[in-house]
């Protein structure tokens, strides 16, 4: 007891502070009810409220989710990462909470462990006051503040954004001082970056690789566990194996090729960005768009601040030089990787593509420039120790205040309540199927995706087990009494005169196992719907359908096993060798400074700014605030064009430019609309044009009464377009049936079929 006393005693109080640094990020979760509607954090609740079903089931470790799909099933949680649905797991499974309440967790267990990780990472290697400014700097980096958990809410890359810094730490404290608690935490954090996201795992874990083999070229006297550094790498992947193992020996199970596009939002060629962008300062949102537009941008204080620390750095004042270049030369790859300029590299490896996104690097390249940032304060803080306090709250202060407009974001409605029959409705409806919305992880074997089947999700209905037998095709003189002995194990009571097949609505993949009164036997396929059929004798007989691991699988789990052995016996000889666990010196008083900084800027904008509306637009009354030019034009008494950004009014042929639309709804919309831009010769004559099948990316049909929506036009000149005059015009139309929706006049006449916007001037070169 008394050595636990001591242990808490000398807890660094430095964490106090983090956790007020970290407090705004936060509060968008912790203050609000529910979570951001129309992102992907829908999809991750109704993943964990699946396998919240199956592990209440007795599946503890399921790859197949037998409600998606129509109820047909599919492998989803077979090839996505595991660990953030487990983590949210442990909160849905508590008394009072929920599945949205578990996806919640996850989003600020994100960005808690993203401000631990980092300042317990700087601060060990160049003292608290750096700490505290590389916590708020990664933090509040746009991407990892706003974009990811919120904008886009993606749960498992925001928490592998968390996972990284405090896996660099786990492996630094493993370096400086090997001890059987430092090398259990370094190898399972290892394997937390590998479970936490598909892709984020191949940039983070190479980001660690690259450190570790940094580390031994660069070795020095005060790092005594360097060649712990690569076992713990190692074991750390192969205790991972269980999950990785199985994606890359299966990976032509599934259908993958919609991952990567051509042309379009999957294609990495659309999704660089410009140096404008990426040192662009942070937009106010605007509450009155259906999806405020913001920017992938790297942050003001996160530019200005990483840089200020890579010149103080190339001027040699940077305290553990060599240790601050490998995070130097990191961001500028990353940040070369985030550049058209990188076409050719991403072209040429065959992996990168499936990233998708360039903009996806954002996150391993700002948790570069913030421990550039912290290791820039120290140098500054060494050259005039009189101002350590003031000096560290001054740039604390900039960088939260550089973010305080992502910390508004706009608010949400009650998601509502989580069950089976509210997700197959959402499928039913076409928003997604199985939780994706491109057929992804869809067995190979499907050719053509089935249809609803009502007989089939009647269970959703009336809260039984699913009937996935095909009735129809029973005969009629044969009965089939079904019974669901878990999520993943049907058992069917089958008479019958004759034999028969007996069709299921369940994909056939790798891992289902029939048997026929005991004795194995091989499952038909069922084409082009990719269904199991089985070959039923005349007489009575039980069949079992029960999802088994594969032989793959089953190697994955041994090479896991093996490397948690292998991590025990290296705990066992570190505390054989004298590496055991040591009390912490006495760590200094909390630096008050620092902490009433993080506090104040935190309660000026939760009690007046936030309150007073002062960070953000809050456009209504058919106005969009950011638009550069307003207007109302009227389209058939039903959608109302309220305005439009153009990026320039002069152009030269073969040049590219944006238009961008701000619609509103008028009425309730029945028809899914489309919209377009035309740029028209004198002569009335098309000469450019831009189409979108939905609007901003949102069907109409779905469009808010009190929001509007932003549409992104691009037009792309003819290279031999004469000089002249040309007008640009915008409208909606209906593409399958051909009408336009008419242009009215404040008195309900129509004028026209299309808006006139402005008149580009075309010019020779």
């Amino acid at each position: 007891m008394n050595r636990l006393k001591q242990l808490f005693q000398r807890i660094d109080p430095g964490y106090w502070v983090v956790l007020a640094i970290c407090l705004l990020a936060l509060w968008p979760f912790i203050g609000r009810a529910s979570l951001p509607q129309q992102t992907d954090a829908e999809l991750h609740i109704f993943r964990l409220a699946e396998l919240s079903f199956l592990v209440r089931g007795g599946e503890f470790y399921p790859r197949w989710a037998p409600n998606f799909y129509h109820g047909y099933g599919y492998p989803i949680f077979n090839y996505y990462a595991p660990l953030s649905y487990y983590v949210g797991l442990v909160f849905e499974l508590l008394p009072g909470l929920d599945a949205v309440a578990g996806v919640k967790a996850v989003f600020v267990l994100g960005l808690l462990g993203a401000g631990f990780g980092m300042y317990g990472f700087v601060r060990d290697n160049w003292g608290r006051p750096s700490g505290y400014l590389a916590a708020a700097v990664y933090v509040y980096a746009p991407y990892v503040q706003y974009v990811d958990p919120i904008a886009r809410g993606v749960l498992a890359e925001a928490f592998s954004l968390g996972i990284f810094p405090l896996a660099l730490w786990g492996l630094d404290r493993l370096r400086r001082q090997p001890t059987w608690g430092r090398w259990v935490t370094a190898v399972f954090l290892t394997a937390a970056v590998i479970l936490s996201h598909n892709l984020m795992a191949l940039l983070f874990f190479g980001l660690l690789a690259g450190w570790v083999v940094w580390q031994t070229i660069t070795r020095r006297e005060d790092s005594p566990g360097w060649r712990w550094l690569w076992a713990a790498l190692g074991l750390g992947l192969g205790t991972a194996a269980f999950f990785w193992l199985p994606v890359l020996l299966e990976r032509n199970a599934v259908n993958l090729n919609t991952l990567i596009g051509a042309g379009d939002n999957y294609d990495f060629r659309t999704h660089f960005l410009s140096w404008g962008e990426l040192l662009a300062p942070t937009l106010p949102l605007d509450w009155g768009a259906t999806e405020p537009v913001f920017r992938f941008n790297l942050g003001l204080a996160q530019w200005i601040l990483g840089g200020a620390g890579l010149l103080l750095l190339l001027l040699r004042r940077v305290k553990h030089s060599r240790q601050a270049l490998f995070f130097a030369l990191a961001a500028a790859v990353l940040t070369f990787m985030l550049l058209p300029a990188s076409t050719f590299l991403w072209e040429a490896t065959p992996i990168l593509p499936f990233f998708q996104f360039p903009w996806r690097l954002l996150g391993g390249t700002v948790a570069m420039l913030a421990i550039l940032a912290g290791a820039g304060l120290e140098a500054v803080l060494a050259l005039w120790p009189s101002v350590r306090g003031w000096a560290t709250a001054v740039a604390l202060t900039f960088c939260l205040l550089t973010a305080l407009p992502l910390t508004q974001p706009a608010p949400w409605p009650d998601f509502g309540d989580v069950f089976a029959l509210r997700m197959s409705l959402i499928e039913h409806s076409g928003r997604w199927l199985g939780t994706t919305s491109t057929a992804d992880y869809v067995p190979m074997t499907v050719d053509i995706i089935p249809a609803r089947n009502g007989n089939v999700v009647a269970g959703f209905l009336t809260d039984e087990p699913l009937d996935r037998v095909n009735r129809p095709t029973v005969p009629a003189d044969a009965e089939v009494i079904s019974e669901e002995v878990s999520p993943l194990h049907f058992r069917y009571t089958v008479n019958t005169p004759e034999k028969f097949l007996l069709r299921l609505f369940l994909f056939q993949f790798p891992g289902w196992t029939v048997t026929v009164d005991g004795e194995p036997v091989e499952p038909e396929l069922a084409r082009p719907e990719g269904f199991m059929a089985i070959q039923v004798p005349a007489g009575e007989h039980q069949v079992d359908v029960q999802f088994r691991d594969t032989p793959a699988r089953q190697l994955a789990w041994g090479v896991t096993a093996v490397s948690l052995l292998l991590m025990l016996v290296g705990g066992w000889r570190l505390r054989q060798n004298g590496g055991r666990f040591r009390l912490p010196d006495k760590l200094a008083t909390i630096d008050w400074r620092v902490l009433g900084a993080a506090l104040s800027v935190t309660a000026v904008t939760l009690l007046i700014l936030g309150p007073l509306q002062l960070l953000h637009y809050n456009s209504a009354d058919y106005t969009a605030e950011p638009a550069q030019v307003d207007r109302f034009d009227n389209f058939g008494g039903q959608i109302a064009l309220i305005g439009y950004d153009v990026s320039a009014e002069t152009a030269v042929p073969g040049e590219q430019g944006t238009v961008t639309l701000y619609w509103q709804a008028q009425t309730e919309l029945i028809i899914n609309f489309q919209s377009f831009v035309h740029l028209l010769r004198p002569d009335g004559s098309l000469a450019a044009q831009s189409d979108h099948l939905n609007p901003g990316e949102f069907p109409t049909r779905r469009w808010p009464l009190d929001e509007y929506v932003r549409d992104v036009h691009v037009l792309h000149l003819p290279p031999d377009l004469a000089p002249g005059e040309y007008a640009v015009t915008a409208g909606l139309w209906v593409q399958t049936e051909g009408w336009r929706l008419p242009l009215l006049d404040a008195n309900g006449n129509q004028v026209d079929d299309k808006a006139t916007l402005f008149t580009l001037t075309v010019v020779d070169e």
